[in-house]
């Protein structure tokens, strides 16, 4: 009767070590299935709203490239964000931050009559955004009410660039009525033409030799921040890579000369873990304790 019990015993306790033993390697997986989960969101920047809701269409390409040169110095002055957040996140965005790039600028209210910094696009009408500057008007925050940008949505605001008070009396010549363009502000183009970056209005005295004084963004996912991501002086342009870049701020082309709209993508993500894979993870850690003391016991 003794070695009958005491087979028992044995069995049912090894049954229960391999259960737990299996739940926990069912538990590191769906952790491993978790990390991979992304929230992710993505930045497009343009003069033309209409460039961001017909990026591949070669018709409205060649539409948009057709105005005056003035129109698209003050274009390229008050130019529109398009944010998107992944159709893979789990969470909605509330918040977006961008940094001004070239701290001798700031983000400007749109008009004279509103301290408005954003506004709504209207390919993307319905959205609550509420627009506001920090750090000096050096960073824009701004908040997406009703619950946030859902995953797999987009929204698309305008923008205003203006000159610090300090500096402008010494770029008082480089734009017509302080109109900066955002391609020489938040990231330096080839202005110049061909493919290296120039910085147009020399060193940033906010910024260390060596480093760059381009815009970054973030944005809150559900109120997790994502990771931070910079505009590189190579950031791809959908056409050209703007190697026109000759024509910015009031260097304006010549009627009948074509310029070619700018579209510049910002790409981000974060990963989050599920809070269902966080306890998984505990139970997991709890399986290998109850494993460790059913050896000692055996």
């Amino acid at each position: 009767m003794g070695i009958m019990i005491d087979f028992a015993v044995r069995f049912v306790r090894n049954h229960v070590r391999g259960s737990v033993l299996g739940l926990a390697v069912l538990s590191l997986a769906t952790i491993g299935v978790a990390a991979r989960a992304q929230d992710g969101f993505t930045v497009n920047i343009s003069e033309k709203e209409m460039m961001l809701d017909h990026p591949n269409d070669m018709m409205w390409t060649k539409y948009l490239m057709w105005d005056l040169g003035y129109q698209r110095m003050m274009n390229r002055n008050a130019p529109y964000i398009e944010l998107e957040n992944a159709a893979t996140s789990t969470s909605p965005i509330t918040e977006f931050h961008l940094t001004i790039g070239d701290s001798r600028f700031n983000f400007a209210p749109l008009s004279d009559k509103s301290s408005a910094v954003v506004a709504v696009g209207s390919t993307t009408p319905g959205f609550a955004l509420a627009g506001s500057t920090a750090n000096g008007g050096d960073e824009l925050v701004v908040t997406i009410g009703n619950g946030g940008l859902l995953p797999g949505h987009l929204v698309r605001f305008q923008l205003k660039l203006g000159v610090d008070p300090a500096f402008a009396a010494t770029y008082a010549a480089s734009f017509g009525a302080s109109q900066p363009d955002y391609r020489t502000v938040l990231f330096d183009i080839n202005s110049d033409g061909g493919s290296t970056p120039k910085n147009l209005y020399g060193p940033d005295p906010k910024v260390p030799a060596g480093a760059n004084d381009n815009a970054s963004a973030y944005v809150l996912f559900g109120g997790k921040k994502s990771q931070t991501e910079t505009f590189a002086d190579s950031t791809e342009d959908a056409l050209d890579q703007a190697v026109d870049g000759q024509y910015r701020n009031n260097a304006l082309r010549a009627y009948g000369a074509s310029d070619n709209v700018n579209l510049f993508q910002l790409q981000g993500s974060a990963e989050i873990p599920e809070p269902g894979s966080i306890a998984l993870a505990l139970i997991g850690l709890g399986a290998g304790v109850v494993c460790r003391r059913g050896r000692r016991l055996a």
